[in-house]
């Protein structure tokens, strides 16, 4: 888990290789003002099952000091997931190295 940032308002981000975007639920993207409902309607798979949601581009998110803008996220209708799940939209554009079990970014 890792404190960050999506458009300049904290998150709380669980660091997730298998998800393929940025994961987050309509509470958490009501609680930082992201109009999603103007995103594109689908549905993605979760350990629950596959559930309906929103694709958005979010104009900044910010972990660790390193800032990437313009990052694929899917909004999920409901409360989870509870932390939102920083996906390889976002972690593709740093660099990751895995050591002791420790897993560090970097800026590209």
């Amino acid at each position: 888990r890792i404190r960050g940032a999506i458009n300049n308002r904290y998150v709380d981000f669980l660091v997730d290789t298998g998800a393929t975007v940025i994961a987050l639920s309509s509470n958490t993207a009501d609680r930082l003002g992201l109009s999603y409902q103007n995103g594109q309607k689908g549905a993605v798979a979760t350990a629950q099952g596959t559930v309906e949601s929103y694709f958005v581009t979010l104009d900044e998110v910010t972990v660790s000091g390193i800032v990437v803008h313009n990052v694929q996220a899917a909004v999920i209708n409901g409360q989870y997931p509870i932390d939102t799940l920083l996906g390889m939209s976002f972690l593709r554009l740093v660099g990751l190295e895995e050591r002791g079990g420790v897993l560090t970014l970097t800026q590209f």
